[in-house]
């Protein structure tokens, strides 16, 4: 996939569930869900910044989808959706999107380089989609499975979000704390993890985990 995009020139990241096993840092986890699509953020600030990326896609290879939302593309029998980090007009809600992509990170898998979302952009991006389309169902949402698996698999995933730059950091603490306190996802958070005796073993850690989230103090931003 990266080689098609980035003879392009464009900015662009990886994000979704199939760049969680790359933001993984604990090798005693398995991979994680696997997924049939690829989601790519790119830079736009406006629709003819759009047309002229849906250009340079085609000549690249792509062609749109005649099936499913807008931004949606196929590259061979992958399915790529590419969204715009203006993306109203096409349907999405791309609050955190610039943030991601300019917080991206590089990074080396199977002798290529990949420019994905950093954990934290994951993080965020991800919790949006689920307040927006995962109706209240923890253990039936994809997005909440990737945040979850994150948090699980990173050693230090609270330092890092108390490093974070404070919009993300405050988006993320108000999310955990919000979760917490919903009886249904603490009875449903076993339900994350897979059912064999070692994973459910990370339990009282992901849970400590989502707690110390919940205790960084949230502060004002001044604009």
């Amino acid at each position: 996939m990266a080689r098609h995009l980035d003879p392009i020139g464009i900015n662009y990241a990886f994000t979704g569930g199939a760049v969680v096993n790359l933001l993984l840092d604990d090798p005693e986890l398995g991979p994680a869900r696997p997924t049939d699509d690829v989601d790519v953020i790119v830079e736009v600030v406006s629709g003819r910044d759009y047309a002229a990326v849906e250009e340079s896609l085609r000549n690249a290879g792509f062609k749109n989808a005649t099936d499913g939302p807008l931004c949606r593309w196929r590259l061979g029998k992958l399915v790529v959706d590419v969204m715009p980090t203006s993306g109203e007009r096409y349907g999405l809600n791309t609050k955190w999107f610039a943030e991601a992509l300019q917080t991206a990170e590089t990074v080396r898998y199977a002798h290529t380089t990949l420019r994905i979302v950093s954990p934290i952009g994951f993080l965020a991006t991800k919790y949006l989609t689920f307040t927006e389309r995962g109706k209240g169902d923890f253990l039936g949402s994809h997005d909440l499975e990737d945040f979850i698996a994150v948090i699980d698999g990173r050693s230090r995933i609270v330092e890092e979000i108390q490093a974070s730059r404070r919009d993300f950091q405050n988006y993320l603490v108000d999310g955990v704390r919000s979760l917490l306190a919903e009886p249904d996802f603490r009875e449903a958070l076993p339900g994350f993890l897979l059912s064999d005796s070692a994973s459910q073993s990370r339990l009282p850690l992901l849970r400590k985990k989502l707690e110390g989230i919940s205790l960084i103090e949230i502060r004002e931003i001044r604009r």
